[in-house]
């Protein structure tokens, strides 16, 4: 008898040895999980945590640049953050339940333009900072990120989550004649600008459509989608790399940001939904991604930083400079070897293994690494200095390498990589009544 329970031990034994080495290692996934995790330890270590601070829970532009500013979209992706965090087991649900519930605390006691909130405030007080606007995608952004922490947590958090989201008039925000949201508004000079093509502003048309008071109707969305129509579809051909070549027409924005085709996204769950046209803006978002990877990859004779696994021009810091940067096809877009790798993180449930060989490149640069990950960006500069000398005396030997980490990036890019995990955030945020609702109204539909 003791021979044969031994024999069978070792035969388990042998059968879970062959199962694990018959699963190879996933390098690119595991650098992307990791990256996921020191992107929540930002939002958690960098944030205020004094609680009897008036900025309490309140998430920092940047670290570790300006040290007094928070923004407020960073505010609505580390809300989003917390239930990551909890489900991953890097801290625990009453740790996250507190730092929810004071954050939520702390932004029902700022000041608001009908509901709206300024974009930059100081990070000890909550008042605002640099004369900024009050944005309308900055508030988006934050609701979006409230109700998944309420969505998650139910009960108090769910309810002041709505009191925020409630308290918005989008009516304030609307250039009735153009029918449209404006861009910005400060009460020194009024609005100013309008969302006139589509960008990384889609969640507002759901989040205005399905609000709790202030309700939209559809116009909003039909406005830009058929600007949208007239203005900004093409396709993409690649001379220098047929074979990456997008061939079907899509919706592209104005200076082709890669961040523009995924902030919305984080939250709203496009991937089986169409709206009354038939539009899919998830698969909009995957030929984007493709071709802008495949300008990348046209360019590359150009710049050193651009290579098969180093893509992703979005808005971030370069050298002297915070810019929009951009690939084709846009109206207009400027780009100068600057990769952000954030957003090629962030692509990863439209092109999952083009993301997992970029993480593994940027693992490789040490300059890029840090404790919460990858920097912000980096520029190796051109093949030929001639070719661009103003920037190449901007590059120092061995690249330039952003020094910063920025909320917006860090959020965008943990988001989506939980979502690719294990749909988190857009299970949380589509189970919500209201944004079913906006959805409805916009005449979205499963497809």
């Amino acid at each position: 008898m003791k021979k044969i329970i031994i024999f069978t031990v070792l035969l388990l034994t042998t059968l879970v040895l062959v199962s694990c080495a018959k699963k190879p290692k996933d390098e690119g996934l595991d650098v992307i999980y990791e990256e996921s995790r020191l992107a929540f330890n930002y939002f958690w270590e960098t944030s205020n945590t004094n609680e009897k601070s008036e900025g309490y829970g309140l998430v920092r532009d940047r670290y570790s640049g300006n040290s007094t500013i928070a923004s407020v979209a960073a505010v609505g992706f580390g809300l989003a953050a917390i239930p990551a965090g909890v489900e991953n087991g890097w801290i625990t649900k009453e740790e996250g339940q507190k730092r929810a519930l004071g954050t939520l605390n702390t932004l029902l006691k700022m000041e608001t333009v009908s509901g709206f909130y300024y974009h930059f405030v100081n990070l000890h007080t909550g008042k605002r900072e640099w004369q900024s606007e009050v944005s309308v995608i900055d508030t988006g952004l934050l609701i979006a990120g409230a109700i998944v922490a309420g969505e998650y947590f139910k009960g108090d958090i769910l309810d002041k989550a709505i009191e925020i989201y409630d308290a918005v008039n989008w009516d304030f925000y609307i250039n009735k004649g153009r029918k449209m949201f404006y861009m910005s508004y400060k009460p020194e000079q009024g609005h100013s600008g309008a969302w006139d093509h589509v960008a990384e502003q889609l969640i507002l048309y759901v989040l205005a459509a399905g609000a709790p008071t202030y309700k939209t109707d559809d116009s909003l969305y039909k406005t830009v989608k058929n600007i949208a129509k007239q203005s900004y579809t093409g396709r993409y051909t690649s001379t220098k790399n047929p074979e990456l070549s997008v061939s079907e027409n899509f919706y592209y924005n104005y200076d082709g940001s890669l961040f523009q085709y995924q902030f919305s996204h984080a939250f709203v769950d496009f991937r089986n939904i169409v709206d009354a046209e038939g539009t899919n803006w998830f698969d909009n978002s995957v030929l984007a991604t493709k071709a802008h990877y495949a300008f990348v990859q046209d360019e590359s004779e150009k710049y050193l930083t651009y290579n098969k696994n180093s893509w992703g021009i979005s808005a971030g810091d370069g050298p002297g400079e915070y810019r929009a940067y951009g690939g084709r096809p846009a109206k207009n877009n400027t780009h100068n070897g600057t990769v952000a790798p954030y957003a090629a993180i962030a692509s990863i449930n439209y092109m999952t293994e083009e993301a997992k060989n970029a993480a593994v490149y940027f693992k490789t640069l040490e300059k890029l690494n840090g404790e919460f990950g990858f920097k912000d960006s980096f520029n190796l500069g051109p093949v030929d200095p001639n070719y661009n000398p103003v920037l190449a005396a901007k590059i120092p030997d061995g690249g330039w390498f952003a020094s910063d980490y920025i909320g917006i990036d860090k959020g965008i890019t943990l988001l989506m990589v939980e979502n690719y995990r294990n749909d988190l955030i857009w299970n949380l945020f589509m189970q919500n009544e209201y944004i079913k609702s906006g959805l409805e109204v916009l005449g979205f539909k499963n497809k």
